[in-house]
């Protein structure tokens, strides 16, 4: 009976990151009405395809910029996890993509990995940043990765008027 009822909801999420399908994306989704947001969290972060990949480095592998960005909408969605064999982020795997297929499309995951909070600073198993990793062809990508760097070291902010307009700014009462 298993047989008939088709591929599993794990199989199919990493179906839908592997082809950016946002339909089958938002199917799997779906089947998890009544369940916590924390519930759909944990099944989005435990995914793994065979080889220790998480959903967003299969996403960033493959250039699947629309599921990506419907993955990073999930709330407690972890953004920087490890791959099983190199400890990489989806950042390194988004620019490896930058450096071997399409560089605009990879630069546009690699921003949108850094707005959803992912840490450029994190080094993979060789001690590589993802900046570490890009090839002279990725220079842009590079300097937006060194660029949110230096904000992270300087405990800079960015784009944060919204939080400061919502909660009310400590600085504009002083």
């Amino acid at each position: 009976m298993a047989d008939a009822d088709g591929a599993s909801p794990k199989e199919q999420i990493i179906e839908a990151c592997r082809r950016d399908n946002v339909d089958l994306y938002n199917e799997v989704l779906g089947g998890m009405k009544g369940k916590s947001k924390e519930q759909v969290a944990k099944f989005f972060n435990e995914v793994l395809d065979t080889l220790g990949n998480h959903l967003l480095h299969i996403c960033a592998s493959y250039g699947s910029y629309d599921v990506m960005n419907e993955l990073l909408d999930v709330e407690f969605l972890e953004v920087d996890p490890l791959t099983r064999r190199d400890k990489e982020t989806p950042l390194h795997s988004a620019v490896r993509y930058a450096n071997e297929r399409e560089l605009e499309l990879g630069e546009a995951m690699v921003k949108m990995l850094i707005e959803a909070g992912a840490d450029p600073r994190v080094k993979d198993s060789h001690s590589h940043k993802p900046a570490d990793v890009c090839t002279p062809r990725c220079d842009g990508v590079k300097a937006i990765l060194r660029q949110e760097e230096y904000i992270l070291n300087e405990g800079l902010r960015r784009d944060d008027n919204h939080d400061d307009e919502a909660a009310g700014s400590a600085s504009d009462s002083e």
